[in-house]
């Protein structure tokens, strides 16, 4: 193994600086030095080596380091790296935006920087829409109870703040409405009502569709998500679905909402668009929706523009993702990863404070009876076995890169097996 390169004084001196995510700085667990990454392989600077059983947050669906794609990202980085979307055109950008509008089977696509920023424009496209269609007063939006759509101040008026990490801001945000899920005929009786006599406030409905993660990994039926969609248009309300973490075949389907029989109004995708390799987002919108912003008035066309938007190097990452999701059978790769995860964790069903055990996709979770800092010892006994994993709220959970090896996999329960 090849450290040449790694300089530890680097690490020691952005420690004194930097500002870790979702972490309490005063007291938080060691941060690992990567030396490298392979496969679904991360290589400690200290010689160890772990199998990421969490994809680095749900997005390295291809594992590290692809081949496919790194050659991709060398070959746009040598010949045009970034140019602003504003008045260029370039190769990558517009092939991505041909080609991943056919994959999601949806019309127009705004490129942006990361799930949370293409939340903030499916907000300002819905609002919008319905502005530029005469509607002034639908500025408000339904989620769900459970919810996470990001960290912005938009997208964090839709999570749940009542019971999320941002609780803590409820009274500084817009004022939306965070719904129970309906899951039987009176919770849907409920649903309907609510958003007939809201309709004329409502601009939209956002779902994460059959797993909310952030909020616990909870998830919802097929059903459910199609008797949401059917109500949803019966008034005439946007369905605005965020697939950022289930999108890409996470849960067997190319897309979540394909579990249904509808397609929704404006779509959001990120993670692992690239292939978890460079940050980029998009938001996805039906030509029902992109019509409304064509006129001979400014006033009427979508303000928005980040600096980075379409950036060349990003989307030739995601066109290579893209060549692996279409030329390589995924539903398959990930139909097989269930039916493991399924096969091996059905066995910790029985352990005392295992409360349930559930399983879609390449996703499985396992929860438990647990404490925050119960939770943060069981972090250091998955490193310490080899594995990382990343437990919060009362889950285990296990979301791995699609083409993981049996023989990770494998290891991976057995660390779960033996921490448990």
């Amino acid at each position: 193994m090849d450290q040449n390169n790694f300089d530890n004084d680097d690490i020691k001196l952005g420690s004194k600086h930097i500002w870790l995510p979702y972490t309490q700085m005063l007291n938080h667990l060691p941060q690992l030095e990567v030396l490298k990454t392979k496969g679904s392989k991360i290589y400690l600077e200290n010689g160890k080596i772990l199998i990421d059983g969490i994809s680095s947050w749900w997005a390295v669906s291809h594992g590290y380091n692809h081949p496919h794609i790194i050659k991709k990202l060398v070959a746009q980085a040598k010949k045009l790296p970034h140019i602003m979307l504003a008045g260029f055109a370039n190769q990558a950008t517009y092939k991505l935006a041909h080609r991943l509008a056919k994959f999601c089977e949806m019309d127009k696509v705004f490129f942006s920087d990361s799930g949370s920023t293409a939340i903030e424009v499916a907000m300002k496209m819905a609002w919008q829409y319905h502005f530029n269609c005469g509607n002034f007063n639908k500025k408000t939006f339904v989620s769900f109870k459970n919810s996470y759509h990001g960290d912005t101040t938009g997208a964090m008026s839709l999570a749940d703040l009542q019971n999320g990490m941002h609780q803590k801001f409820a009274d500084l945000l817009l004022k939306n409405y965070c719904l129970d899920l309906p899951k039987n005929l009176e919770d849907f009786d409920f649903f309907e009502n609510f958003l007939k006599e809201k309709n004329s406030e409502i601009a939209g409905i956002f779902i994460e569709p059959m797993v909310q993660c952030a909020g616990g990994m909870v998830f919802h039926s097929s059903q459910i998500l199609e008797k949401i969609f059917e109500i949803s248009k019966k008034y005439n309300i946007l369905t605005i679905v965020d697939e950022c973490a289930t999108g890409f075949y996470r849960t067997g389907k190319k897309f979540a909402f394909k579990h249904t029989k509808y397609h929704p109004d404006i779509l959001t995708v990120g993670k692992a668009l690239t292939g978890g390799v460079v940050g980029l987002s998009a938001t996805l919108t039906s030509n029902k929706i992109f019509e409304k912003f064509l006129d001979d008035s400014l006033n009427k066309a979508l303000m928005h523009g980040p600096t980075f938007m379409g950036n060349a190097l990003a989307c030739a990452c995601a066109n290579a993702s893209l060549d692996l999701f279409e030329n390589e059978n995924y539903q398959e790769k990930v139909l097989k990863i269930e039916k493991i995860l399924q096969k091996n964790l059905k066995k910790f069903e029985k352990f005392e404070r295992v409360k349930e055990v559930r399983v879609i996709g390449a996703v499985g979770v396992i929860e438990i009876e647990t404490n925050w800092e119960e939770i943060k010892i069981l972090r250091q006994k998955f490193i310490a076995k080899g594995v990382f994993l990343r437990p919060f709220g009362n889950v285990i959970y296990v979301m791995p890169p699609l083409n993981i090896s049996s023989k990770d996999l494998t290891t991976i329960f057995k660390a779960i097996h033996e921490v448990l």
